[in-house]
């Protein structure tokens, strides 16, 4: 019992440190990019240098989930989450064990992964519903004489988010002296829309050979539809498949729920013994695999 409370507690050590330099982090980041768009709101300053133009390839892997899933990082919100996970593990430990402490921390781990990768899939496909309207907004204004970044301003006032907050950056980050095809290839990095990618081709090639924008625009608006079309035909085909597969993947999960509620005392007293946590463990284990091999079979369709 002391190893297991000096475990948790070394555990919970560590996970303040990392909450705290994350807190830190981004409070330095919100700081300079306040700083910078009130230079140039103001002055109409770029200020130049590596510290202004943070690359989306530098950012750590859990800032990316978040910003993908449009989660802003609160300072009070993430220590109090930690806190709390941390709380929970503690009294596990003290009444069934480390196994269950250490289980009840990983679950809560999995669960906010995935929780924030349903945020950032369900912006994902509303970014791609409202790109083509986007698109044909900045066509409007390229014909009517503008240029690209007047064009995409406008387009950006009159598009809700997450499609605006996204450009937002993309202009922003270019009137700081970034190259527009460079910043757009880096909100297609960062939420990873192929289409984006498009876009940033389309903006380099006129920059660079300059060929016609609009053309270019046209035939990616035109490929979307083509596209979302395909895809809902592909949904239709394969809706019977997708069925199988979530049944496959939750009928061992609502047998282990059924024999919880009609037999509490056969489950527990597995947990109890030794072999029986072997088992259970186990179990877990195959079937999280199991699920994962389903869900990349229809991810795959």
């Amino acid at each position: 019992m002391i190893d297991a409370m000096h475990f948790l507690l070394v555990m919970a050590v560590l996970l303040l440190l990392i909450a705290g330099w994350i807190v830190l982090k981004s409070n330095s980041q919100e700081l300079s990019e306040k700083t910078n768009r009130r230079f140039a709101d103001t002055a109409g300053i770029n200020i130049d240098g590596k510290k202004v133009k943070q690359k989306v390839n530098r950012v750590n892997p859990v800032e990316k989930l978040f910003w993908r899933a449009g989660v802003n990082l609160n300072q009070s919100q993430l220590v109090g989450l930690i806190g709390l996970v941390i709380l929970l593990a503690f009294i596990a430990a003290i009444y069934q064990g480390i196994v269950l402490a250490l289980l009840i921390a990983l679950f809560a781990v999995l669960m906010m992964y995935l929780w924030l990768w349903q945020r950032a899939r369900s912006r994902i496909k509303a970014i791609l519903v409202q790109l083509p309207l986007f698109l044909d907004q900045v066509l409007r204004a390229l014909s009517t004489g503008r240029s690209m970044e007047s064009a995409l301003a406008l387009a950006v006032s009159e598009t809700p988010n997450p499609l605006q907050e996204i450009f937002a950056r993309v202009l922003r980050a270019n009137r700081l002296g970034e190259d527009l095809g460079e910043a757009i290839q880096e909100a297609a990095d960062l939420y990873r829309v192929q289409e984006l990618y498009l876009v940033s081709l389309a903006v380099r090639v006129n920059r660079t050979y300059g060929s016609s924008v609009r053309d270019m625009l046209g035939n990616i608006v035109k490929m979307i539809h083509d596209r979302e079309a395909a895809r809902r035909e592909l949904r239709t085909m394969t809706g019977e498949t997708r069925v199988t597969a979530w049944v496959l993947g939750l009928l061992p999960v609502l047998m282990a729920v059924y024999i919880m509620l009609m037999n509490p005392s056969y489950m527990l007293g597995m947990w109890q013994d030794s072999s029986g946590q072997v088992l259970l463990i186990a179990a877990l284990v195959f079937q999280s695999i199991g699920a994962l091999a389903l869900w990349r079979m229809i991810k795959s369709i």
